[in-house]
């Protein structure tokens, strides 16, 4: 949803933030941007002409106005928030000045469709851009470009364990050698960074594979929290793609060691800095190394239930932990319901063979048990998922199922598979959603 925002009503900059201000009170919000940092970030902006600005996180707008308030003529801000509610107060007082353009939706898909080296000021106030998709939002800036966030101090209304987030985030931009940063001890707590050079991270755009996928990553910050990485471990990312999670994970002073099947994926993870390598996880090189074994949305792809789970205890030191989060009992039944109707009415199409392994809770668990492991926590997550096409879903995932169909019997499958689909995975209003049931575990080795 776009909103244009009123440049008359910006007058009295003072004025606004204080009934903004009250209107926050009013509904409870507390996640409110400090005056002393509105006042920096109208000062940053002013010295961009004819800029081009994104804040991610416009809460109830208080920083936006600011930022707006430093802006010339020729310049453009974008600013978004998935908060209907809160973005509602800062439609009220910023509504149609035509340099400023709000979005109520995710900052991931802002992020992703806005070019890179385009931007000169990015203020990151929410998850995406800060604690995730960093990468992706640091490509946006020009060379000379400017990043900022706050809430760098100690605040009362931080969720336990946020403190290791603000350590391991403040620790890898000062480690980049592509930004110059300055970290300010007042007000919330400021870091300011300069983009003093493009590196090859940052001509590399990943948003090739994360395009149709980037909830495959985003989604599974949790399980790196259930991980708890600590400094110093070593970890090894059994089935690390092209190195989303296993940079995450990094950014606590772990040392992180990627496998994955796919040559091309470790090729990618490597030029993001991870010691990457090509394998399988029922055939690990490994023998009580490590601290921990991490996967996500990997194991279900592996018939071999079994030897995964003996190949990971092997690799593990006694006493540590497995952490994982996979397809578990359910997941995406609608849509293998639709592919075997589909599969059963065209007998040309050939047997229909189901490529995954999702297993129950106590599947699982007894799995676990038998081969070493104390089951600390295991639960299945049903967690419908957005997906901007179901088509790319089938494109994506699905080749071991349609690899042999021919071009027109690909054609055909798609078509009745999503007309099937479209009384249980589709509205107007949402688009289309696949019915994910996750199983995340943590297991220790005996």
């Amino acid at each position: 949803m776009f909103i244009r925002i009123k440049k008359e009503e910006m007058k009295n900059i003072t004025k606004i933030v204080e009934q903004i201000e009250k209107e926050c009170q009013e509904i409870g919000f507390d996640q409110v941007s400090n005056q002393e940092v509105g006042r920096l970030l109208a000062t940053l902006c002013a010295s961009k002409p004819h800029g081009k600005f994104l804040e991610l996180g416009t809460g109830c707008g208080l920083s936006t106005v600011w930022m707006a308030d430093g802006m010339d003529e020729q310049s453009r801000l974008i600013s978004v928030d998935n908060d209907e509610k809160v973005i509602a107060i800062a439609k009220k007082y910023v509504s149609e000045d035509e340099r400023t353009t709000l979005i109520c939706d995710r900052g991931e898909s802002v992020i992703d469709s806005i070019e890179n080296n385009t931007i000169d000021l990015i203020f990151a106030d929410t998850w995406p851009g800060k604690y995730h998709y960093l990468e992706e939002a640091l490509a946006l800036l020009k060379v000379g470009g400017i990043y900022v966030i706050d809430d760098m101090l100690p605040q009362e209304n931080w969720p336990e364990g946020h403190e290791k987030k603000v350590e391991a985030l403040v620790a890898y931009l000062h480690k980049r050698d592509d930004l110059k940063v300055v970290v300010l001890d007042w007000a919330t707590g400021v870091m300011v960074a300069t983009k003093t050079k493009y590196t090859e991270n940052n001509q590399w755009n990943p948003k090739s594979y994360n395009k149709h996928t980037a909830f495959v990553s985003q989604l599974a910050l949790p399980v790196v929290d259930l991980l708890d990485p600590q400094a110093g471990e070593q970890i090894l990312d059994a089935g690390c793609g092209e190195g989303t999670l296993a940079v995450e994970i990094a950014k606590y002073g772990a040392k992180v060691i990627g496998i994955d099947s796919s040559e091309t994926m470790v090729a990618e993870a490597r030029k993001k800095g991870v010691e990457g390598y090509v394998g399988s996880v029922t055939d690990l090189p490994y023998d009580g190394v490590f601290d921990a074994v991490f996967s996500n949305a990997v194991l279900h792809w592996v018939k071999d239930a079994r030897g995964a789970v003996q190949n990971i205890a092997k690799s593990l030191k006694p006493g540590d932990r497995f952490v994982a989060e996979f397809g578990g009992e359910g997941n995406v039944a609608h849509l293998i319901g639709a592919m075997e109707a589909v599969f059963a009415l065209h007998p040309e199409f050939g047997r229909f063979e189901h490529p995954w392994y999702f297993p129950s809770v106590n599947e699982y668990r007894r799995l676990l048990e038998e081969e070493g492991f104390e089951v600390s926590y295991i639960e299945l997550i049903p967690r419908p998922t957005p997906i901007d096409d179901i088509t790319n879903w089938f494109d994506i995932f699905c080749n071991g199922v349609t690899g042999h169909l021919s071009q027109e019997q690909y054609r055909t499958f798609i078509t009745e598979v999503k007309e099937r689909l479209k009384s249980t995975n589709y509205t107007e209003e949402n688009g289309w959603i696949a019915d994910y049931v996750r199983l995340r575990v943590r297991a220790v080795k005996r």
